[in-house]
């Protein structure tokens, strides 16, 4: 192993460090439906927490996933967005290193876990934070000095690949079955990860998507309750930035 290696390494593990901070905010964020403000304390009983309680994912560990001062259990869900916050972040330094491109995906991944959150608890994508995530790609396409001859077909392409099929599709069924077939938000998510990704990525991210909806339904997790979309979307975001291109460059050698 080299130097290059030990470094990219080491800011991997710095990275998942930030990851479960920034994870362990944006529950807060999603849950108070704005930026924290004030001292954190305990939902139930109200208490201020202490620093020793505010370690991601270790004081949730070390207390047992309960509120040290009135044993109430502490949300999974804030356990999960540090871990996922951890995986996502180390994951794509360990993938991309030490680049520009690197500090344009750790802000997709930041906004996309905070999206997932608020999907989940509320079954909503918020416009505002969509329109965030858009125009993230598109500073970072600007500040990385794309070539937009190149840059802007290839975005749109790849933001109407799937969500326009999926539109059009959607607004036949809800005409056909007389109620909504598939939200909205699901849609315009498609449409905004379509920045990111090449229209092939965007097919593949959506399998993704599909297979981990179904197994975490087989899984019994869903327990008879609507199961909303953008997190596996997001996760099928994730899997595709780290290993989509690979995937694709070796389907496409198989037609060759």
């Amino acid at each position: 192993m080299d130097a290059q290696q030990l470094f990219t390494g080491y800011l991997a593990f710095c990275m998942a460090l930030l990851g479960a901070a920034m994870g362990s905010f944006l529950a807060c964020a999603a849950d108070r439906h704005g930026l924290p403000t004030g001292r954190s304390c305990c939902d139930s009983c109200g208490h201020v927490l202490a620093p020793r309680d505010l370690v991601p994912l270790f004081s949730f560990l070390l207390s047992r996933g309960k509120c040290r001062y009135c044993g109430a259990p502490i949300p999974l869900s804030c356990l999960a967005a540090e871990g996922l916050g951890a995986l996502s972040f180390g994951a794509l330094t360990l993938r991309f290193g030490p680049s520009p491109q690197l500090g344009m995906l750790l802000g997709a991944a930041a906004l996309l876990l905070l999206l997932s959150l608020i999907d989940w608890k509320e079954h909503i994508l918020p416009d505002r934070l969509l329109l965030v995530l858009g125009a993230w790609r598109l500073f970072w396409a600007v500040l990385l000095g794309e070539n937009w001859r190149e840059t802007l077909p290839t975005m749109l392409l790849g933001a109407l690949s799937v969500s326009l099929p999926l539109l059009v599709l959607s607004l036949v069924m809800d005409r056909l079955l007389g109620k909504e077939t598939m939200g909205g938000g699901d849609i315009k998510l498609l449409f905004v990860l379509g920045l990111y990704q090449s229209w092939l990525q965007m097919i593949l991210l959506v399998f993704c998507a599909c297979v981990l909806a179904l197994l975490f339904a087989a899984l019994g997790k869903s327990r008879g309750k609507e199961i909303p979309f953008g997190p596996f979307l997001a996760m099928g975001w994730l899997v595709v930035t780290l290993w989509g291109e690979g995937w694709v460059q070796w389907y496409l050698s198989l037609l060759i």
